[in-house]
């Protein structure tokens, strides 16, 4: 039998896309008839999971897998001269009086991340544990956003997917992608210690400011908009690890 993965019953352009490229593949990809619960007889055979965060969590611990992620705190502890912008890590108590920042929960699932004027104008807020983890960040424009599938301290494929206010998965222009390498290869000298070997990082150009560090996520819940699926299923597979 082929090495099963398995796949979110929840169906999305990422998840039919990544069907269609395990058929040039090793891998069996399965939604096990669009259940959250792997049937007993197939969990040996689970490699590797793709889909909603909470999805790969359940699965993951019925097939004793490993869902590597960088550290809760990774990205506070970035250097500015990657970051270009302040990032602070902590409590959502510590922050209620911040204004005009941008906030996101460490654990995805609190609340959504975007700009507040005020935290407390957070969607939900009164109902919000006070010492849920929070990231917040000076607010910036981005004027480009590209994410990057990565294996093993390079980049497998990668898209653009946001520019100048606007959703666009255009391909970049030959200066802006020897610019993201040229930034993403003196980055990867400094932290690849700090990452798993497999991982998505999404890098950008701040407005004034250049390429600097979006954020990284773990590659078996992050969307692939026009990344190359069949090379991307490569770093979702190795992003999992079998017990």
């Amino acid at each position: 039998m082929k090495n099963l993965i398995a796949l979110s019953p929840i169906y999305t352009d990422d998840s039919n896309n990544l069907k269609k490229a395990s058929l040039n593949s090793p891998y069996q990809l399965n939604r096990f008839n669009g259940k959250w619960n792997v049937p007993e007889a197939f969990r040996d055979d689970v490699i590797a999971v793709y889909g909603e965060d909470i999805y790969a969590e359940i699965v993951a611990e019925q097939c004793r897998l490993t869902l590597t992620k960088p550290d809760d705190n990774w990205l506070s502890g970035i250097s500015k001269t990657y970051t270009k912008r302040k990032i602070s890590y902590g409590p959502l108590k510590d922050f209620v009086h911040e204004e005009n920042i941008f906030i996101k929960c460490s654990d995805f699932k609190s609340f959504k991340a975007g700009v507040f004027d005020q935290v407390k104008n957070i969607r939900g807020f009164d109902s919000l544990d006070p010492e849920i983890m929070v990231f917040t960040s000076e607010v910036v424009e981005w004027e480009l956003e590209v994410r990057c599938f990565v294996l093993h301290n390079g980049i497998k494929t990668h898209s653009s997917y946001w520019r100048n206010n606007t959703f666009d998965t255009a391909p970049l222009s030959g200066t802006e992608q020897r610019g993201m390498y040229v930034f993403f290869n003196d980055f990867i000298k400094r932290y690849a210690g700090t990452l798993p070997a497999a991982i998505v990082l999404d890098f950008g150009i701040i407005k004034g400011k250049g390429w600097a560090l979006i954020e990284a996520n773990p590659a078996w819940c992050s969307g692939l908009y026009a990344c190359d699926a069949e090379k991307a299923l490569e770093v979702i597979v190795k992003s999992c690890i079998k017990n």
